[in-house]
């Protein structure tokens, strides 16, 4: 990438990899949330019995 700053490639190459951990975490998230409540509209619903 940068020739000169070999420091500023392992700074860039770390965030890339925390962004990418941090994105898949996120998408396993969603993926397990929907799995475990059966779709996207019942959080709404599961808000409203908890009112």
């Amino acid at each position: 990438m940068f020739d000169s700053a070999r420091i500023l490639n392992i700074v860039v190459v770390v965030f890339a990899v925390i962004g990418v951990i941090a994105v898949l975490g996120i998408v396993g998230m969603t993926v397990m949330h929907v799995s475990m409540m059966h779709g996207v509209h019942s959080c709404s619903e599961a808000m409203r019995l908890w009112r």
